[in-house]
């Protein structure tokens, strides 16, 4: 895409960001149109590990898992971009420095527009995919067609129509029942057929419990630096407890010393 049209870029990303159905509160256009680097970071989250299930798997498999934006923009971005280029073949324009400056502002539009039509891409491909795979098992579930021998001479085509049409006997001529062995190769096909259904299950099965786990990681990821720094808060206040107490200790030897020298001295004064 060319450069010098940043509104219309603006609005053409904004496009390509529904059609993927972002939520609409990851999306900044006024950060965009500032160059805000941090306003597309949540957008390359949703899209490389929520959008498509099978794309999110196939980053786990190559073990290119994107670490948590909020934790460490610069590791995601690294990891992000070492997914285009290993996955897509495609090598993201701005540098990791650009990218994070505050210029640009039009590149980074484009740049996002173009990682979403190759995921948008992907998803298609993967489709595509995904019915070539199972249209054999479509076709094979069908009973095949039986196979009848071709009349020898229009003569005896005639005949055939005559015995057909008229019944013998005042009985309708019986059609010919299928053979064993077309039989057995109906019950193969579908068979195979149930197999390759079963197969599709458990694959998709799989690829959830991948996503789950995946998820939940990312999960554990951002809760466990805010537990630890409950717990932190908690040790630091406890500290301060134990140390408040401690002195109060300390003090109070010092305050009975303090009454014993005043009555004593008072004693002192009344004897005199």
């Amino acid at each position: 895409m060319a450069t010098g049209d940043i509104r219309n870029n603006l609005k053409m990303l904004s496009s390509e960001i529904r059609s993927v159905k972002t939520p609409s509160s990851l999306v900044n256009l006024e950060g965009m149109m500032a160059g805000d680097p941090e306003v597309y970071l949540p957008i390359y989250d949703y899209l490389f590990q929520w959008y498509n299930t099978k794309l999110a798997n196939e980053i786990l498999k190559r073990d290119l898992k994107l670490p948590p934006y909020k934790h460490n923009r610069t590791k995601f971005l690294d990891a992000m971009y070492l997914v285009l280029r290993e996955l897509f073949q495609w090598k993201p324009p701005l540098s990791t420095a650009q990218f994070f400056s505050s210029g640009y502002a039009e590149k980074k539009i484009i740049m996002c527009r173009d990682v979403v039509k190759l995921i948008k891409e992907y998803s298609s491909s993967q489709r595509a995919v995904g019915q070539a795979a199972t249209s054999p098992a479509g076709t094979a579930s069908r009973p095949r067609a039986q196979k009848v021998p071709l009349a020898k001479s229009n003569a005896g085509v005639a005949k055939v129509g005559q015995q057909s049409a008229a019944p013998t006997n005042g009985t309708l001529s019986k059609e010919k029942p299928p053979s064993s062995k077309a039989v057995l190769s109906a019950k193969i096909d579908t068979l195979l057929h149930h197999l390759m259904e079963v197969q599709s299950s458990v694959k998709a099965l799989k690829e959830q419990m991948l996503l789950v786990m995946n998820q939940t990681e990312t999960m554990l990821d951002q809760v466990l630096p805010v537990v630890t720094e409950i717990v932190d808060e908690l040790y630091k206040r406890e500290a301060a407890d134990v140390a408040q107490t401690s002195t109060e200790l300390r003090h109070e030897p010092d305050k009975d010393v303090t009454e014993t020298a005043t009555v004593k001295s008072k004693g002192e004064v009344l004897l005199d």
